[in-house]
This record gives C-alpha cells, sequence and structure tokens, in this order.
C-alpha cells in the first residue's frame, strides 16, 4: 500500500520527535530503532524508509531538540531577560525532565563520540543557537557576544549535567543556584 506525501512526512516527523525525547532520556546507544520503530506502532524495516541510519535520525533528532530548546529560551527571554532564561534552564523541572529539556546536558559526551556527520550537524545547530541567544547581548562586537554565550551555555550545561548525576538533591540545588548566581553577574550589565 502507498501512502500519500503526507503521511510519510508526518510519520518521519514522530519518529524524530519520539527518539529526540529517548535519546535525551537514555541515551544514543541505549535507543535501539525496533525498539523506537514498535513504540510508535511501525516496523523496524520501514526505518528505512525515511533514514539511512541511525546517525542520521540522531543528527535530526539532536537538532529538533536544540531548536525545541532555543523556542523556549527565547520565550523566557522575552519574558524576562536573561533572569527569566537562567530562571528557566536552571530549574529543578529542567533538572528532572531531561526528555522535555535541552539536549546539551544530556547528549553533549555521547555526541563527542559519534560520526563526523553527527558532529558536524551539532556544530551548525550549536552555532545557530548561539547566534540567536548572542542578539540579545549588548556587547559591542560579535566576537564578544559569542565569547559570552559560548561561556554562559558551557556553564548552565555542565550545570545541569552535574546536578543530574548528583544523588544528593541538596548539592544538586546548589549546583543551580550558585550557576545561576555567578551567569547573572556575568550579564548584570545586560539587566540595568
Amino acid at each position: 500500500m502507498r501512502y500519500k506525501d503526507e503521511h510519510k512526512i508526518e510519520t518521519h516527523q514522530r519518529i524524530v520527535e519520539s527518539a529526540s525525547k529517548e535519546f535525551r532520556t537514555h541515551g544514543f546507544e541505549k535507543v535501539g530503532i525496533a525498539k523506537l520503530m514498535g513504540a510508535l506502532d511501525l516496523t523496524h524495516g520501514g526505518f528505512y524508509a525515511h533514514f539511512a541510519d541511525k546517525e542520521e535520525l540522531i543528527a535530526e533528532s539532536f537538532a529538533l531538540a536544540l531548536d525545541q530548546s532555543l523556542d523556549a529560551m527565547l520565550v523566557a527571554l522575552e519574558a524576562g531577560g536573561f533572569p527569566a532564561l537562567l530562571d528557566f534552564y536552571l530549574s529543578e523541572n529542567h533538572l528532572d525532565h531531561p526528555a522535555l529539556g535541552c539536549p546539551l546536558p544530556a547528549l553533549s559526551a555521547e555526541v563527542a563520540r559519534r560520526s563526523p556527520s553527527t558532529r558536524k550537524a551539532f556544530t551548525e545547530k550549536l552555532s545557530e543557537v548561539f547566534d540567536a541567544i548572542a542578539e540579545n547581548l549588548f556587547e559591542t562586537t560579535y566576537s564578544q557576544k559569542r565569547a559570552k554565550v559560548s561561556f554562559m551555555f558551557a556553564a548552565m550545561a555542565g550545570a545541569v549535567s552535574l546536578a543530574r548525576a548528583s544523588t544528593d538533591p541538596s548539592l544538586s540545588k546548589t549546583i543551580l543556584e550558585s550557576t545561576r548566581e555567578y551567569l547573572l553577574n556575568l550579564v548584570k550589565e545586560e539587566l540595568s
């Protein structure tokens, strides 16, 4: 049976969205294609009508997750500036729900071990995110803006990653709160 193009596009999107959540929750290696497709009531063989291989799915699903995270960060920025962005990113909600959060704390270390094509797609998408956030900074040069955003994301993603790894809720909370405080000081000129 041949499906309409819209059906194929919708199915493709369902696979990417599901994989994106599963990868953020369990990591790339723990998510098998057969199980992922089965959870969507699709066949393992049907996967190859949409993707050349798992690497292509990883790259697409990571890009989707970064786009979703960027959208949420931009909404926070618009609503309350950098304090709101930090509140969003360094929140207990983000900490407790990796499937719905930014993929950087959950998957960056794994991306570093992927194929060059996956790493290239990651680098391009990360650069887009940095540029979008940098537009909201008041430094005089692009280089200054990118440097500040690079540091902010390294700190935020690192903080969430460390807080998630900790079994001590008090330590996790301290990591998030102290990172927020130091980053607020970094962008204090943006707030005045």
